[in-house]
Order: structure tokens, then C-alpha cells, then sequence
């Protein structure tokens, strides 16, 4: 039988998979473990979910997750310890810098499907070395997006991530702007090359626009990654509270900590705006995950013997680097071309 504490590992809730994607899964997967490990998400010496947990989490075939961890292994981000199971190396590779990383993630995939569409990589090489721009080049064009998040400081953030990252040109929106403007007119996102949101409201933005044709891509965070990782440590039947600015947004943190199979936790639900519900919270337990915007409503009221939780957000690597390869797509569309 595994050791007891395997029992409980919990695959990083940030984890998803876009089959849609011509980067292979296996790919994808491994791009993203080894994000959370140079983060610091998943720490030196701990243990990470087994072949068959990641396949059942993530809905993939187990041998692709062997290939991901396989190749982590081999890069030096993994070691297998005989009878115990597979750990986050105690001694990682060197980093070669936030903007090398991504650099060599971007070599990699485009790489890969050069080679998919049957090109060597000598012939992919020599013909990127022609096309290399040159002084007083016309800027890459940037495709217009609109970006849905629940809160005005969360999307001006994304907003500013996402404009440096990626060529893009970045219109916001909130949740029910959304949910409102599509009833009257649900055309008006035609405008827009991609439409893009995170995961918390991936369900939602996708039922207001079912009706378009535009694409939505769902990125990850990586202080949701952090915070669920923090709460997949904790004891069997422990209370925990959650609290955003408004109802809505509680609810979605709820969604969040549910989906990621967080069974053995007891969540208390409150709103900073309903002062009963936050009293009624901080009376069932001392360990709160807080929102962004809850935080400046409650930072005199809770009690300094309360573990609190910041679900403050920035945009995960491996998500923008995913959302290149769609708009890579977008580009050699017929659509695109027409515009």
C-alpha cells in the first residue's frame, strides 16, 4: 500500500489541457508542471500525483501523463523515489530567466508542429534565419480581444499582462456588462479575434456568446494555484471560509475549490458586503480565503489569529503561452485573412 500521505495528494488545480490545441497534450502538461515547480508552486521535496491521478484528473490518457512526467524526469525537475513515488527534484536545473523560459517553450512548440506538418528542424532552422525582421519593419499587427473578469482591478491587471505578453489590442469587460450586452446584441463581439476570460468564468462567458463563433480561450492563474495547493495541505474536515466583495464572486470561489476535488474541506460561505455573514464565518473558523477586493473591506476586522488566504491573481505562464498558439492559429485562418 502507498504511504498514507499519497493518499491525499491533490493534482495543482491549475492543470488543464486545450485538445484543441495543435501543441501536443503531453506537451501542454509538461510546460505546466514545470511552470508551478520554477514558481514555486510545487516546492522542492514534495511529492507530485502519480501517472494514474494526473490521467484521471485531467481526463487524458495515462501514457501521455507518463510521457510528461518521463521527460520532466529526464530535464532534471523530477526524481523517482523507489516505494514512495515521484518528487519535485531537491536540486532544479538552472533557471535561465523568466524570458528565456518562455522563449524556449515557444521554440519548442513551434518545433513540434513544424515537424507535424513534416518539416525537419534543419529545415525550419535555415528558414527562420530568412525571415528575420529587419530595421524599420511595420509592427506585428495586434488582434483586438475583449477580456471578461468579475472585477474592474482584476481586468485592468490581466489587461496590462496580457498587452505586454501578446499582440494584442484589449477592450474589458465585467461579468454582468457581458451577460447584459449579449441579451441586446450578441453580434457585438464579432469585432473581436478571441475572446478571454479565466477559468472562473470560462461557463459563463461561453452561455452569454453561445451563439457567436468567436473563440473564448480560458486562462489560469497563478495565485488560485497557489491558494488551492495551500488548502489541498490541510486536515481532513477542516472549515474553511470564503469571502469575495459580493455573493456572486464567493460562489465562484466555491466552483473553484469544488472543482479541484477538494472533498475534505468544509467551506463557510460570506460577502464583505453582508457584515452577518463575515460574523457568521469568522465564529466557525480561523482560516479565510480572501479576495482581492474583500481584503481592503476586512483588514480591520478580522482577528490576527486568522490565517487569511490572498487569492490576488496573476496570469499564469503556461496559459499565455497557450493563448500565443491560438492566436498563431487565428492568423492562418481563412477569416483572418480576409480582414
Amino acid at each position: 500500500m502507498p504511504p498514507r500521505e499519497s493518499m491525499r495528494i491533490v493534482p495543482p488545480s491549475g492543470l488543464r489541457v486545450n485538445r484543441q490545441s495543435s501543441v501536443p497534450v503531453h506537451v501542454q502538461l509538461k510546460t505546466q508542471i514545470r511552470h508551478l515547480i520554477m514558481t514555486g508552486s510545487l516546492k522542492p521535496g514534495s511529492q507530485v500525483p502519480t501517472v494514474r491521478q494526473l490521467a484521471g484528473f485531467l481526463g487524458i490518457n495515462p501514457n501521455t501523463a507518463a510521457k510528461a512526467l518521463a521527460e520532466l524526469q529526464q530535464d532534471g525537475y523530477l526524481e523517482s523515489r523507489p516505494g514512495r513515488g515521484t518528487f519535485v527534484a531537491e536540486r532544479l536545473p538552472a533557471g535561465e530567466g523568466k524570458m528565456a523560459r518562455g522563449l524556449e517553450r515557444l521554440v519548442d512548440e513551434t518545433l513540434e508542429r513544424a515537424r507535424r506538418l513534416g518539416y525537419s528542424g534543419e529545415e525550419f532552422l535555415a528558414t527562420a534565419a530568412t525571415r528575420a525582421p529587419v530595421a524599420g519593419a511595420r509592427k506585428a499587427r495586434r488582434t483586438p480581444a475583449l477580456l471578461i473578469e468579475c472585477n474592474w482591478p482584476e481586468v485592468s491587471r490581466f489587461r496590462d499582462e496580457l498587452e505586454a505578453e501578446l499582440p494584442l489590442a484589449v477592450d474589458r469587460m465585467l461579468v454582468e456588462e457581458l451577460t447584459e450586452r449579449a441579451r441586446h446584441d450578441p453580434s457585438f463581439v464579432r469585432e473581436y479575434g478571441v475572446v478571454i476570460t479565466t477559468f472562473f468564468h470560462v461557463n459563463e462567458v461561453k452561455a452569454a456568446l453561445e451563439a457567436e463563433s468567436v473563440p473564448v480561450a480560458a486562462l489560469l492563474t497563478e495565485a488560485n494555484i497557489s491558494t488551492l495547493l495551500r488548502l489541498s495541505e490541510l486536515p481532513e474536515g477542516t472549515t474553511v471560509g470564503l469571502v469575495c466583495g459580493t455573493p456572486k464572486g464567493t460562489q465562484n470561489l466555491l466552483r473553484s475549490v469544488q472543482s479541484a476535488g477538494l472533498t475534505h474541506l468544509k467551506p463557510v460561505l460570506a460577502s464583505a458586503d453582508d457584515p452577518w455573514s463575515v460574523k457568521r464565518m469568522l465564529e466557525a473558523t480561523s482560516i479565510v480565503v480572501c479576495s482581492e477586493q474583500a481584503a481592503e473591506k476586512l483588514r480591520e476586522i478580522l482577528p490576527p489569529t486568522v490565517e487569511v488566504i490572498f487569492s490576488n491573481r496573476t496570469l499564469d505562464r503556461g496559459g499565455i503561452d497557450l493563448l500565443r498558439d491560438v492566436l498563431t492559429r487565428l492568423d492562418e485562418s481563412p477569416r483572418a485573412a480576409t480582414r
